[in-house]
């Protein structure tokens, strides 16, 4: 959101980006390209950390400026008039000004027209989030639990989208113990990845990974708890220590 969230106020300031579109401009709608809307966006934020970072203005006011701004841009944008290869972009837009119905709408045209199975993986796992946070929470699981038959080379983002991007805004609607069940075949699905362990990419999966599998156990134990399954919470922390005592950071297995 913080790059988002940016644009408006670097206009004002008259940075050197390209003006954007007027949202209320009848003959400018729809012209805004996703792509030239993400490199805007990206550089207008980083100008205007400068301008927060020098007193100018406060995070807090150019959030809720620019969020006022992103809103009334996206709402100009015709969802049938999307090309197919190029929702997953705008979803992406959608998505980072928390449009959730839009998000959805776009992903759900993207899952369709997957350019490759790392947008399949990417974009359903991203459909699952905007599912959840709309309280669609069966919907959210399923559509996780659609990439569990990527390749192993392909299966990297699974875990860290159910555990930080779905779980959140999903958990407290009454589903607690499914999404204890899914956190844990994401688990499974982590430790299928194959990476280079001679590249730095590889190198970094290794390091991080017993961080990501002790949250995601602890989260488990939690859902478990909350769903009043204490038996289940506690054989989900047995199971969970065990693991961490196999894949420790010392062992980086």
């Amino acid at each position: 959101m913080r790059w988002l969230a940016a644009l408006c106020l670097v206009v004002a300031a008259g940075c050197q980006v390209d003006t954007p579109p007027d949202p209320n401009d009848p003959t400018q709608v729809g012209i805004l390209q996703p792509e030239v809307l993400r490199r805007n966006l990206k550089t207008a934020s980083d100008a205007t950390m400068v301008r927060v970072e020098k007193g100018e203005i406060t995070e807090q006011e150019g959030l809720k400026r620019i969020q006022q701004y992103a809103e009334d841009t996206i709402g100009t944008i015709d969802l049938d008039h999307i090309p197919v290869d190029k929702a997953w972009e705008y979803a992406e837009v959608f998505l980072a000004a928390k449009n959730w119905p839009l998000a959805r709408a776009a992903l759900l045209v993207a899952i369709q027209h997957p350019a490759s199975e790392d947008r399949r993986v990417n974009d359903r796992l991203r459909l699952a989030s905007a599912e959840a946070h709309l309280g669609h929470i069966p919907e959210a699981i399923a559509a996780a639990r659609s990439v569990f038959d990527t390749p192993d080379e392909q299966a990297a983002p699974i875990l860290l989208a159910v555990l930080y991007e779905i779980v959140p805004p999903a958990k407290g609607h009454g589903f607690d113990a499914e999404l204890a069940q899914l956190l844990e075949d994401a688990i499974t699905q982590h430790l299928r990845v194959r990476v280079d362990r001679r590249s730095e990419p590889g190198q970094a999966f290794l390091i991080a990974r017993p961080f990501h599998l002790a949250r995601a156990w602890s989260e488990i134990v939690r859902l478990y708890e909350a769903a009043g399954k204490p038996e289940l919470a506690e054989t989900a922390k047995e199971r969970g220590n065990a693991m961490l005592r196999k894949y420790s950071p010392r062992g980086n297995r």
